[in-house]
């Protein structure tokens, strides 16, 4: 046999290998999904699926499944860090495939999970991090929240940075979410400063059915510095579509507190704007 047909021999041989090798690896993840869902054995399916995905010689696509089904595994088992240990390492290793546009938003999940206000009243000074405030997954893409140090009233002090881009008819929203089960009294404090031109906010209180009880919107300029706002249960009124306009009741159960950057709407300012955001309590 000549030296040319041992090497095409070779390489069908490494060729049917190869497909038995991803025939075997599907054919675990069958199984170990039949585990999950068919018989309840998290345990023994999250074993094949840690092995699956650092398997060498599979497909890129069935090690990324296998790593995302682990994090889903793991959140099933009330596992949440180990979970997202597993969805981060998707995304290091396996950014551009089709599972890691569900690792991200259940990142997103998680974290929003976490900063769940349990007990009230409740109040964040913001001096170490942006504690329980996180962008609305809806506008992800519009701007982005950081931890700044500033210099307020002659030392320095950690605040919210809300870097916003404004656009003519569009908005920007920041939230906190509560556990429904609170009873809110509906009062709200913040301080908040405009870095570049007049921003202008409303606040909503969102309820389990959705419903959206709003203020009108306040403005607030650089040149005012940091402007403190009290907001009282009677200062939101239901901005449903087709309500009434009826007030908060006292004491209605809230998933969110919706802060809305709602200058794309009420004036002609466009572009990059930076609203500082302290001191926020809720009662």
């Amino acid at each position: 046999m000549s030296a040319v047909s041992k090497a095409l021999l070779l390489a069908s041989a490494l060729l049917l290998l190869g497909a038995d090798s991803h025939l075997d690896a599907r054919a675990r993840m069958a199984d170990a999904l039949y585990l999950e869902s068919g018989t309840g054995d998290l345990r023994g399916a999250l074993r094949t699926y840690s092995q699956l995905s650092v398997s060498e010689g599979i497909p890129a696509d069935l090690a990324a499944e296998a790593t995302l089904r682990m994090g889903l595994a793991r959140e099933a088992l009330g596992e949440p860090g180990d979970a997202e240990d597993a969805y981060r390492d998707l995304l290091e290793r396996f950014p551009s495939t089709l599972w890691a546009t569900e690792a991200r938003s259940r990142l997103q999940s998680l974290e929003e999970e976490r900063k769940v206000v349990r007990t009230l009243p409740v109040r964040f000074d913001f001096d170490a991090d942006v504690a329980g405030l996180f962008h609305a997954p809806s506008r992800s893409t519009k701007g982005r929240l950081t931890h700044e140090q500033v210099d307020r009233e002659g030392g320095l002090e950690g605040v919210v940075a809300w870097e916003t881009y404004v656009i003519g008819g569009e908005d920007d929203l920041i939230v906190v979410g509560f556990d429904p089960k609170l009873q809110i009294e509906g009062e709200v404090e913040i301080s908040v400063s405009a870095r570049s031109f007049p921003v202008h906010l409303s606040f909503f209180l969102i309820d389990q059915s959705g419903t959206r009880y709003g203020t009108t919107t306040r403005v607030v300029r650089p040149e005012q510095g940091w402007k403190h706002l009290v907001l009282a249960a009677s200062d939101f009124s239901d901005r449903s579509s087709g309500a009434s306009g009826g007030g908060y009741q006292p004491g209605t159960g809230i998933t969110y507190l919706m802060i809305q950057d709602a200058t794309g709407y009420s004036s002609t300012d466009r572009g990059e704007n930076v609203i500082l955001v302290d001191n926020l309590s809720v009662r």
